[in-house]
């Protein structure tokens, strides 16, 4: 009888998987690993998200705080006044100069005055906005849908926010929006002036800290 040599004997179907992985097993690993990189790559990018719409509100509340700074330590009213050039906003300081607060009438006239304090907002993934195609709650009424999407900027149907020498100022909100699924809001309380800051994520059923 012809002996079949051993190196013949170890060509047999186990041998792929004494050496390494078989086809069925690299497809599973393939699909393992790139199921991870895109949850990887999910959450990342979640990430980002948010913190780009928490840095943005925290920019908008430090301007706030320099306006109401300047009216405590000059003693006299200061407003933000937040312009919008053709879908190009920014936010400039100016300050009382009759004694009868800030106004857009007086700014237009020169009585008003501005401060030389002029900042673009200059960022491109957040901006002064409110989602479109989804109803957002109204975070000061529960129950309620936000109104007047058009309107991000909203003190008492202005867009002054100013502040007294005695640190009150003007009630108001100004919404921001990432172009897609999250929004911050600041608002401002009139008597303490305190800053506050939520946050909204498309389906979510209400605003969070």
């Amino acid at each position: 009888m012809t002996t079949v040599p051993a190196r013949v004997r170890a060509s047999g179907p186990g041998l792929s998987s004494r050496r390494g992985f078989s086809s069925l097993e690299l497809i599973v690993a393939l699909g393992v690993t790139a199921a991870l990189v895109t949850a990887t790559a999910a959450g990342a990018f979640q990430l980002q998200a948010s913190l780009a719409i928490r840095s943005a509100a925290a920019e908008l509340a430090a301007a706030f705080f320099r306006a109401r700074t300047y009216a405590l330590t000059r003693g006299v009213s200061v407003a933000l006044k937040f312009r919008n050039d053709g879908g190009r906003y920014e936010w400039a300081l100016y300050r009382d100069g009759n004694g009868n607060g800030v106004r857009n009438a007086e700014i237009a006239s020169g009585v008003d005055r501005s401060l030389g304090f002029a900042v673009p907002w200059l960022r491109g993934d957040v901006r002064p906005g409110i989602l479109k195609d989804t109803p957002v709650p109204d975070p000061s009424t529960p129950g309620r849908k936000l109104d007047r999407v058009d309107d991000p900027i909203r003190f008492n149907n202005s867009d002054l926010c100013s502040f007294s020498p005695a640190g009150e100022s003007t009630p108001g909100s100004i919404y921001l929006w990432d172009g897609r699924d999250r929004m911050a809001v600041v608002r401002v309380f009139g008597r303490t002036a305190k800053i506050h800051t939520l946050y909204y994520v498309r389906g979510e059923n209400g605003w969070r800290r």
